[in-house]
């Protein structure tokens, strides 16, 4: 890790996918916010220049250092936290922004449908090893950030862990945006199940999830689609920003936020279906409310990396 100038007295903040469009716009507004910022990308190259970048557009005495994460390799994820943890610092701010969408059916190296790994599982064991550095924050306590997204009601009914399965060993019937509805689905899950578990353990560190809104960003070209009436990648960081450092949010763990208000309404497509992108959004699924859902989802994914369901 490279840093410039000395992070000893400001909250430490870490964003992954932070090189690059909302990643980077929220990187930008916690350096504001008065931050250290720990920006991670997929390469040394691209992280050391986001850093710079970020450095450059930032306020005078702004500190920030780079990470190498790679979220399609455990390993990568692994070295990431072990890279991290070896400095002995606390950390306050954890945005899981990174993630890949709609993209073409793909194994990982590890065995995973790729949107599963680098949208779930990947971030999922990131935020268990790290759990310890968060957990030792103050001033602020450690919050954590899933962004979801309105996509997760693509997947409105319960997951079929068996034809999740099949789909990590072959692309017969896979549907790109089916498989990203139900990767988000799984960040709301786990989040959910995350917070229950902190305050069960009588925690102060807290877990929500987010519905950045419609962003273009590179993420639509990658899936093949074109986004002409996207909003920009600043405005889509808001509701990060927003939970990361906000105090009307102080202590409230378990939510999932659209332009920084919390969302309850439950969609319902016989009654909501002509409803416009907006009023959408601020609806959700009603299995991402469901208890017994993040405790399956919280199940499969310690299995799938490998660590047992205690935190």
């Amino acid at each position: 890790m490279t840093t410039r100038a000395s992070d000893q007295e400001r909250p430490i903040s870490l964003v992954t996918g932070g090189n690059t469009g909302i990643g980077f716009e929220t990187c930008k507004g916690l350096l504001k916010e008065g931050c250290h910022v720990i920006l991670t990308a997929r390469s040394r190259r691209k992280a050391n220049e986001a850093v710079a970048a970020l450095l450059e557009s930032g306020p005078i005495g702004s500190t920030a250092e780079a990470l190498v994460l790679d979220l399609g390799s455990l390993a990568s994820v692994r070295k990431a936290a072990d890279e991290f943890l070896a400095t002995g610092r606390p950390l306050n701010i954890c945005v899981f922004n990174a993630g890949v969408m709609a993209l073409p059916w793909t194994k990982t190296a590890d065995g995973f449908e790729q949107q599963w790994q680098v949208n779930v599982l990947g971030h999922y064991l990131f935020c268990r090893l790290l759990l310890p550095a968060i957990s030792e924050s103050r001033d602020p306590f450690g919050r954590i950030v899933w962004v979801a997204s309105g996509a997760h009601r693509l997947h409105p009914e319960k997951v079929d862990y068996h034809a999740l399965a099949r789909e990590h060993e072959s692309a017969d019937g896979y549907d790109q945006w089916r498989a990203y509805g139900r990767s988000k689905l799984a960040n709301i899950l786990l989040s959910n199940e995350l917070a229950r578990r902190l305050r069960d353990a009588g925690s102060p560190v807290t877990s929500n999830a987010l519905h950045p809104g419609n962003v273009n960003t590179a993420l639509w070209s990658k899936a093949g689609r074109t986004n002409e009436t996207g909003i920009s990648a600043e405005q889509g960081a808001v509701s990060s920003i927003f939970l990361a450092g906000s105090n009307e949010i102080e202590g409230c763990s378990g939510g999932y936020y659209f332009q920084c208000k919390p969302v309850t309404t439950v969609f319902d497509d016989a009654l909501h279906k002509s409803a416009d992108y907006i009023a959408k959004s601020a609806m959700r699924a009603e299995v991402s409310l469901s208890d017994s859902e993040a405790r399956a989802m919280w199940s499969v994914a310690s299995n799938g990396v490998g660590l047992g369901e205690e935190l």
